[in-house]
């Protein structure tokens, strides 16, 4: 039976194979998803939900349980949904999951030993005619324009690799559409420490004080208007090309990656990479990186689970 290649497994081996280990061949994962993990997911889930014509908020729900989490969502959504009011777009299909053959570049055979998997966001009809793959995220990064956040963008893969599988299952791609969404800095306001707190002459709290905290409505109120007032700085959408020699540059990559991937199963070595442990994040699995029976046992904190690709539903169009 054929392994499963994503772009999030192949970029997880280029970070660190070690991490990949634990992450992919043993199933080892934090069983609470970081908050900008959950941020995305919800994000993705109204979005997805919107393009269905069903309720956004029960979605949202089921992916952040902290109810200042949704609030900070919905803000997001809510803006994301106000920016783009006038700029309508056609949507064909969204969460469209694929699965193509891994093709050797130099010789045109398939491998037995992978399938490559993933999931489209979204594929819209422009006013001019064409198809754009629409890809969403959610970042803390800065996206200004010239910043290095777009020059990445020309050589990332997962575009290369969704752009050849739309065009197998049968969509004449011809542009990506990138949308990007600042998560927001502003955190919820607490109430002022008893032992800090100072009063005016007539027994007010000074202006910078609180005496409660900052309810979950009062701050989806604070981040929308933020959001209302600068939405250069949350939101950014642009087209970003990809030629026929980038597409046949993504697949050599793709070849070369999954031949590294095998040795590292063949020979049951997985080295560490010490500079990714805290760049551009720290790592999930830093904690647990030098244990010697991940094998057979599951730290604290961590579950083990068979299913690798949470993302994949099994509902796939076999592309090619």
């Amino acid at each position: 039976m054929s392994q499963i290649l994503t772009h999030s497994r192949l970029a997880c081996f280029r970070t660190c194979p070690r991490k990949h280990y634990i992450r992919f061949e043993l199933g080892i994962r934090p069983d609470v998803d970081s908050v900008p993990i959950r941020v995305g997911a919800a994000f993705h889930a109204a979005l997805e939900a919107r393009d269905h014509g069903r309720d956004p908020a029960p979605l949202m729900e089921a992916c952040l349980g902290d109810p200042y989490d949704l609030a900070m969502v919905a803000a997001m959504f809510d803006g994301h949904c106000r920016r783009y009011a006038n700029e309508p777009l056609n949507p064909v299909v969204s969460e469209q999951e694929f699965t193509r053959q891994l093709v050797n570049p130099g010789t045109g055979r398939a491998t037995p030993i992978w399938l490559l998997a993933g999931k489209i966001d979204r594929i819209v009809r422009l006013a001019d005619g064409r198809l754009a793959l629409m890809e969403y995220k959610t970042t803390s990064q800065d996206f200004a324009p010239g910043a290095d956040y777009w020059t990445r963008l020309h050589m990332d893969q997962q575009l290369s690799i969704y752009v050849l599988a739309a065009r197998e299952i049968g969509y004449d791609i011809q542009t990506i559409l990138y949308d990007v969404t600042r998560r927001p800095a502003l955190r919820p306001l607490k109430a002022t420490p008893d032992e800090a707190r100072k009063y005016t002459k007539d027994g007010k709290l000074y202006a910078n004080q609180r005496a409660e905290d900052e309810t979950p409505d009062e701050y989806a109120a604070r981040v929308a208007a933020d959001i209302a007032e600068r939405p250069d700085h949350y939101f950014a959408r642009i087209e970003i090309a990809r030629l026929e020699r980038d597409l046949d540059d993504c697949q050599e990559e793709v070849w070369q990656q999954q031949l590294a991937i095998r040795a590292a199963q063949n020979s049951g070595h997985w080295y560490r990479n010490p500079s990714a442990c805290f760049s551009p994040f720290r790592c999930e699995y830093l904690s647990i990186c030098q244990n010697r029976d991940l094998d057979t046992n599951t730290p604290t904190g961590f579950v083990r689970s068979d299913e690798i690709h949470p993302e994949l539903t099994g509902d796939a169009t076999l592309a090619g």
